[in-house]
């Protein structure tokens, strides 16, 4: 059949409207994507370091004595940083008070991410910089803000070549963390006498526990997104920004340390197994995760335990715990990515990154 030329003209039109139609899709569609990545790795507010006097606290007998292994004092010594050798028995929030009054314009820890988060409260209150060298054992929050694990010496780089980033802490009563709170199953093994020397028995026996017996589940009162009002769980926890799956080994990450947000994980509902009320840890239909500015428990319990970066500490109850949006300065080596990047977004990171470096996107850098 033999086409009329108004009849080509009209399935030219359709497909050029089509095509037109096509890309105004796929160019929300990339739009989105863009959106989200720049979310995930628009740079974050930074400054010149421009410190005189820094000071680092060193906790010899973190990760197995990581730091001595690494020479880190007669590294930090050749930087011109004042160390400060902790002692058993030392107050190390005092530690940290004395040495920002005896001069110090910015105060830095190496150890675990307990120590990381008692030095950054002091840092926070007093309003200088703080700076972290990961040798514990984990280090997560070293691991989130960019920093090299392996090579906990690089981390001076923030005092020789450094910039000023700010970012968001967690506070549960009176106290500052940096990474999250737990309650439940995993703040009961935490206080246990020998959790340090033998952890994942203790978890497994606090876990079977709390599982095999409802009765023996904390009074954890508090209300989910939903609407309902829950008062016992095994499991609860609270993060300074949210946590995704990233996988072995770590398998939470963050992709922010400045959103101004909780991310809270709790398990409810309990169910029934061969007769006995327990608690299905790991069933999806029990677990609830959101955002928040703030979260607030209560218990029929005085003390509530938890465990604040990894430290076994209780608190009076009700408890309150939220966000205090960039509330924290760090000084991380210049360059350094705060954040987990999924690996589908590592190359298009990348490419911002030199769209940086080229000047065709601004970033906020002041000096200090």
């Amino acid at each position: 059949m033999r086409l009329t030329k108004n009849s080509r003209r009209r399935n030219v039109l359709v497909l050029f409207l089509t095509f037109l139609a096509g890309t105004v899709v796929a160019g929300w569609f990339w739009r989105e994507q863009v959106r989200r990545l720049a979310s995930n790795v628009s740079s974050y507010v930074r400054r010149r370091s421009e410190v005189k006097s820094p000071a680092l606290i060193i906790n010899r007998w973190s990760g197995d004595g990581k730091a001595e292994r690494f020479h880190l004092a007669d590294k930090a010594s050749e930087l011109g940083i004042r160390t400060i050798m902790l002692e058993r028995g030392d107050d190390l929030e005092q530690l940290a008070h004395d040495a920002i009054s005896a001069g110090a314009d910015a105060i830095g820890m190496a150890g675990g991410d307990g120590s990381l988060g008692l030095v950054a409260a002091v840092a926070a209150e007093r309003d200088v910089p703080f700076f972290c060298v990961p040798v514990g054992t984990r280090n997560h929050f070293a691991l989130d803000l960019g920093l090299d694990r392996d090579d906990p010496l690089s981390a001076l780089q923030a005092i020789s070549d450094g910039e000023e980033i700010l970012i968001d802490v967690g506070v549960i009563g009176d106290r500052v963390f940096v990474n999250n709170v737990s309650l439940g199953v995993y703040a009961v093994a935490v206080h246990q006498e020998g959790y340090r020397e033998s952890k994942e028995e203790t978890l497994l026996t606090a876990v079977s526990e709390s599982a095999l017996h409802a009765e023996n589940q904390p009074s954890l009162q508090f209300a989910t997104p939903d609407g309902n009002r829950h008062d016992k769980s095994p499991l609860v926890m609270i993060s300074n920004n949210r946590y995704i799956w990233s996988g072995p080994p770590d398998f939470g990450r963050r992709t922010r340390l400045d959103t101004g947000r909780l991310g809270v994980g709790v398990v409810t509902n309990s169910t029934y197994v061969d007769g006995a009320e327990s608690s299905s840890l790991g069933s999806g239909h029990n677990l609830h995760e959101w955002e928040t500015g703030s979260f607030r428990i209560a218990s029929d319990d005085e003390r509530i335990m938890t465990a604040v970066d990894g430290e076994a500490l209780e608190f009076a109850a009700p408890l309150s715990i939220s966000s205090r949006p960039r509330g924290l300065r760090v000084l991380v080596p210049a360059g350094t990515r705060p954040g987990y990047l999924p690996p589908g977004q590592v190359i298009a990171a990348k490419l911002l990154d030199l769209a940086v470096v080229g000047g065709n996107v601004e970033v906020d850098i002041t000096a200090t």
